[in-house]
């Protein structure tokens, strides 16, 4: 009886350890995303992220290639009801050495909320605990301070001088972003560390849940146990006649 609970419990560790490293198999770690030629300052034209996993910053360049790239724009991923950070405050000194913005759009283009300046670290910008109402995807664009995004009918943030992180006050606040205006002389290599910020979606996979396994394995543990009882108690039986 001993012998057949040892071998049970060694058969759930082993559809355990095989339930957990199929799971960890799924998650795609982003990591660090780096610039790929120059992310676009459109929806169509952003640089879009593959994977799952957490993106835990993003490294480009403004004012690189072309002459006009004045703001670059990504692709993330945000959880509803998690608190979104960016900031470009949190990087070494190779990186922000300029004044940069910050901008969040949804899937079609509506402006979230901006931050020029982030008060506690002077001309780079924090977006903070930010909590998005919906999961998807969503547009996170960083560029040189005085290159503001507008819509059909204005600036869609206003003006964002000596403020810290707002919304879409501007008068194109209620529309998607159509381009931007202004120039910047501001631009150099940057990193944004981002906080609950995914590539994309989680992956979906015909793997069955782990509790689905461990049932399994609780049942084919079970079917072995008695199948053994009852050929002991058959040949108990063939001995006592």
């Amino acid at each position: 009886m001993k012998t057949t609970k040892l071998r049970l419990k060694r058969s759930l560790l082993a559809l355990t350890s095989t339930a957990m490293l199929a799971l960890a198999a799924t998650t795609a770690h982003a990591g660090l995303i780096t610039e790929s030629g120059d992310a676009g300052q459109t929806l169509a034209a952003s640089q879009l992220t593959s994977g799952s996993g957490f993106i835990t910053s993003i490294q480009g360049s403004l004012l690189a290639s072309p002459s006009n790239d004045y703001a670059d724009m990504f692709r993330i991923y945000l959880y509803a009801g998690s608190t979104f950070s960016a900031t470009t405050t949190a990087s070494n000194f190779n990186f922000n050495n300029f004044d940069t913005s910050l901008f969040l759009f949804d899937s079609a283009g509506m402006g979230l909320v901006a931050n020029d300046d982030d008060p506690d670290a002077g001309p780079t910008s924090t977006i903070n605990n930010f909590s998005v109402t919906a999961s998807g995807f969503y547009y996170l664009a960083i560029a040189g301070a005085g290159y503001t995004p507008v819509s059909a009918g204005g600036s869609i943030f206003g003006s964002l001088l000596n403020q810290d992180q707002a919304g879409p006050g501007g008068p194109g606040g209620a529309q998607s972003l159509s381009g931007w205006q202004s120039i910047s002389n501001e631009g150099d290599a940057y990193e944004i560390v981002l906080a609950n910020a995914f590539a994309g979606p989680p992956v979906q996979t015909d793997l069955p849940e782990p509790g689905s396994l461990l049932l399994l394995g609780l049942g084919a543990a079970g079917l072995v146990s008695r199948r053994k009882l009852r050929a002991a108690g058959t040949k108990a039986a063939g001995i006592a006649r």
